[in-house]
């Protein structure tokens, strides 16, 4: 295999495409290289501000115009960028939406060595382009997402609990925020009792002039200090968010907040899909019967054939008890995880929903506020330790 051998430094490089196996040719050409690979612009994101990529390289599936906006936002992560896109079958107008967005070059498919010492040339350039010390990276929020596949498995109660303990943890509330992506449906509002001025919908409205203020002015607050996104107020409203909408907002809010929990709606369509691939980690929460067993297998079944990458899944049990029949080492076979945290029945959970006080803030002392906590700890991105350390087995002692 004859690959880019121009310069004997070795480069960080990023590629990017929603089918890996498109850019297999760019990775082997690559070789000698620290090369990272990703399916979405929001994991691209992370990796710029993780590692120390030098070129970013976007595969055909990215080749469109819309495509090409969105591949333009890691200019917001790292301005001096060289990107390059790589098309198969190249169009006037992804070329000229290209260069309007800053792209360093587009080329078409396949590549071969002159095309990536071309890129890797970009590199130089770049570096020469910039003296001085390099601009600090802007800081990305975590994005948790909540899901079910089974209505009224306790996905919302979670996601409020989980999205409070994390204010409470890191003592910044304002840094958090709560994004209802159940459009039909949502409740988040309700279980917070925040009574929401502006909705989603508003952002949808205003989609050709949305910026991070006209968002922060969209989002109600929590007594906390959390800040909340509300679902439209009436069902019928859903049709007019999009899925663009929910990936453009969810976009500026991780930009404007350390960390972004997401409830969604129990079922998968398309714009729960794009949240799904736009985020860090996946909290999927499974009531202890064999309905929302069953529900979670086939979600699962689903996300692996869009090869969906299962390691930023964590499987979370809810209403947990000693009389629960199931056994849960055949669950975690039949799901093809391990149960990362368990949340436990107890009557306190819907007096506190009945009250409008998500439970660790109404019984914070109780056993269920701990495990709410626990799952929050799943999450958090610096280092927290249990108030009482237990072993996974004894949840159900």
């Amino acid at each position: 295999m004859v690959t880019a051998t121009d310069s004997n430094v070795t480069r960080s490089i990023l590629i990017i495409d929603t089918d890996p196996a498109a850019l297999d040719a760019a990775v082997k050409l690559l070789d000698g290289h620290k090369v990272y690979q990703v399916r979405n612009v929001s994991d691209a994101q992370r990796k710029l501000v993780e590692e120390g990529i030098e070129l970013a390289i976007f595969g055909p599936g990215f080749a469109h115009e819309a495509g090409v906006n969105e591949a333009a936002l890691l200019f917001e992560i790292q301005p001096q960028l060289p990107i390059v896109l790589v098309a198969d079958g190249l169009t006037t107008d992804v070329l000229r939406a290209s260069i309007r967005a800053g792209f360093k070059d587009v080329l078409d498919a396949p590549l071969n060595v002159a095309k990536i010492n071309s890129m890797l040339q970009h590199i130089d350039k770049a570096e020469a382009a910039v003296s001085g010390d390099h601009p600090a990276k802007m800081k990305i929020g975590k994005v948790i997402t909540i899901m079910s596949p089974k209505g009224g498995a306790g996905k919302t109660v979670t996601a409020v609990n989980v999205g409070l303990a994390l204010g409470m943890m890191t003592e910044q509330p304002e840094r958090v925020v709560m994004m209802d992506a159940d459009l039909q449906f949502g409740d988040v509002c309700i279980s917070l009792q925040v009574e929401p001025q502006h909705t989603i919908v508003d952002a949808a409205r205003d989609l050709a002039k949305l910026d991070e203020s006209l968002l922060e002015s969209l989002l109600a607050t929590h007594t906390s200090g959390m800040r909340v996104l509300s679902s439209p107020l009436e069902p019928s409203l859903a049709d007019e968010v999009s899925t663009q909408v929910m990936v453009r907002t969810l976009g500026m809010l991780k930009r404007m907040f350390d960390y972004v929990i997401i409830d969604t709606a129990p079922f998968l369509d398309e714009p729960l899909l794009s949240i799904l691939e736009r985020s860090d980690v996946v909290l999927l929460v499974v009531d202890m019967d064999l309905p929302a067993v069953k529900n979670a297998k086939l979600a699962l079944d689903t996300l692996k054939l869009i090869k969906f990458p299962f390691e930023k899944i964590k499987l979370v049990l809810n209403r947990v008890n000693s009389k629960a029949r199931l056994d849960i080492n055949e669950l975690e076979r039949s799901l093809g995880l391990e149960v990362q945290a368990a949340i436990s029945s107890d009557k306190l959970v819907p007096r506190a929903v009945n009250e409008g006080v998500p439970v660790v803030l109404l019984y914070p002392r109780s056993r269920v506020a701990k495990d709410m906590r626990g799952v929050a700890n799943l999450v958090i991105d610096r280092a927290f330790v249990d108030e009482e350390s237990e072993e996974k087995r004894g949840w159900f002692k």
